[in-house]
């Protein structure tokens, strides 16, 4: 009768977690979608529901310490930074930014996407910042209307570049860009 009770809370755990992200997450684009767009700045309430809804769930089903995972050692992909700059005509990412953001994503595994969003959700509340300034995949995600550069020390790991790119995908509002003329080699 415990086990049976047990299962029913985390049901509800599981349940509550589900509508918080999902609550959060009404984009409406594709996820990903990048070429011949304007960068767009993510809805803040929307990218912190989604990684506080994301750390419920990984909570709710034990998970955060499972989730131990080594964190991500790569620093060669901070020029992703520049899909996360200004939102704007013509503030677009280079095809050498999309790369450097694929690069980060195909470097690390999910539990380490995962891990990431789960820390950077249990912090203090964060506010939308420059990829230069940025300290955590949330406020890099949010994004700040004008900065146009490579992630700064804070945000140069593959983890926590793949999460900022998770999330933001899945944001209200959250875009990438590259230039138009480069949109082939996205």
């Amino acid at each position: 009768e415990g086990a049976i009770k047990e299962v029913s809370e985390l049901l509800d755990k599981l349940v509550t977690a589900v509508k918080t992200a999902e609550g959060a997450s009404s984009g409406t684009d594709a996820i990903g979608e990048v070429v011949d767009n304007d960068a767009k700045v993510a809805d803040k309430a929307s990218v912190t529901g989604i990684a506080k809804g994301i750390k419920e769930i990984v909570e709710a089903a034990g998970g955060s310490e499972k989730l131990k995972v080594a964190a991500a050692t790569g620093e060669n992909n901070k020029g992703a930074g520049k899909l996360f700059g200004k939102a704007g005509a013509n503030a677009n990412g280079d095809s050498e930014a999309a790369s450097k953001a694929a690069g980060a994503v195909s470097a690390v595994s999910g539990e380490q996407i995962l891990s990431a969003i789960v820390t950077a959700a249990g912090a203090a509340e964060q506010d939308g910042e420059k990829p230069g300034e940025a300290k955590n995949p949330i406020a890099a995600a949010i994004g700040d209307k004008d900065g146009d550069a490579d992630f700064g020390d804070g945000m140069k790991k593959d983890d926590q570049i793949a999460a900022a790119i998770a999330l933001r995908g899945m944001a209200k509002d959250g875009k990438f860009a590259v230039k138009n003329d480069e949109k082939g080699k996205a």
